[in-house]
């Protein structure tokens, strides 16, 4: 039961959603994460007086990350604060944002890692000890995992950014009412393009890049995806 920092992929959905005209909260019931998550995400992870970028965003959390460890232990008065305002039914993220002295996942890390306390506080809680979690797509059929190559194979020159028509393709399926949509984006431009799902099939999915990608088609080189059943 531990709080998960925003992944990659949910970095690179922010972006896309932003570009679809989304705003924060629909961002955040897109992607079934808390609206203090994305609005504190877009905040801290956006160069100064420039939009929302996934692969700034990415590089800045991982600098935050890397740095994060540095920094000096929490005093027991900010533990007292943050106990407080749990009693007073304020959310971990709220908590965070308005102390400034503890992240999200110090809360819920504090909370976890001792059952006494956890039990103390879980009647306090909104989601009543549901994990915050990512969600999972549906275990791929190891027969068909044969045909799918790992990320990790992606060629140097098409990581590095440096040359235009290499695309990642992705899924953003919403729990609540079921919205799918394909995003496409080019690694280098950030040119994205959004297209609806009905069904969240392979044919129709397969179609839906095709027609995305036609009017571009002198500038694909290639294209990664996530590794979904719908690919």
């Amino acid at each position: 039961m531990y709080y998960n920092h925003l992944s990659r992929k949910e970095r690179y959905q922010i972006f896309v959603l932003l570009q679809a005209g989304k705003n924060k909260k629909e961002i955040a019931q897109l992607l079934n994460r808390h609206p203090s998550t994305i609005s504190r995400e877009i905040e801290r992870n956006s160069k100064p007086n420039q939009a929302y970028q996934a692969h700034d965003a990415v590089t800045l959390a991982k600098k935050r990350r890397k740095n994060s460890g540095n920094g000096k232990p929490i005093e027991s008065s900010v533990w007292r604060q943050v106990e407080k305002y749990l009693m007073l039914y304020y959310s971990p993220e709220q908590i965070a944002a308005r102390l400034k002295k503890v992240c999200v996942q110090s809360i819920y890390n504090y909370l976890y890692q001792n059952k006494a306390r956890y039990e103390q506080f879980k009647p306090y809680l909104r989601r009543k000890g549901k994990a915050y979690r990512h969600c999972k797509a549906p275990s791929i059929e190891e027969g068909d995992r044969r045909y799918k190559r790992s990320i990790k194979q992606r060629p140097s020159y098409v990581e590095s950014r440096k040359t235009r028509g290499h695309w990642e393709g992705d899924t953003i399926i919403s729990r609540k009412d079921k919205q799918a949509l394909v995003t496409l984006v080019e690694r280098k431009t950030e040119l994205v393009l959004i297209g609806r799902l009905n069904q969240r099939t392979a044919s129709e999915t397969r179609d839906m890049i095709i027609k995305l990608l036609t009017p571009f088609k002198k500038m694909v080189k290639s294209i990664t995806f996530d590794n979904g059943t719908e690919f």
